[in-house]
């Protein structure tokens, strides 16, 4: 079987199983602007978890920017009294 033929099928098999099973294609809820949707409050949820874990990350490179600065300035001002 050569890529073009595989490429064709898979082709085939995507339209005919949107032909069959209709529903599986249809916007989710959050597409329709249903806001109290199971499935909106879970992405919500998602999305502030993904924005939580950003702010955790980059707050705590920003801790150890700030740790090491202090160090480097006390281990400098032990080289140079």
């Amino acid at each position: 079987m050569t890529s073009r033929y595989l490429g064709r099928l898979m082709i085939t098999a995507v339209v005919l199983g949107m032909g069959v099973l209709p529903r599986a294609v249809l916007a989710c809820a959050v597409c329709y602007g249903a806001s109290d949707a199971p499935q909106t409050r879970g992405m919500n949820f998602g999305i502030f978890t993904m924005l939580g874990v950003t702010g955790v990350v980059l707050s705590s490179f920003g801790g150890m920017i700030f740790c090491f600065a202090r160090r480097a300035r006390r281990h400098n001002a032990e080289l140079n009294p």
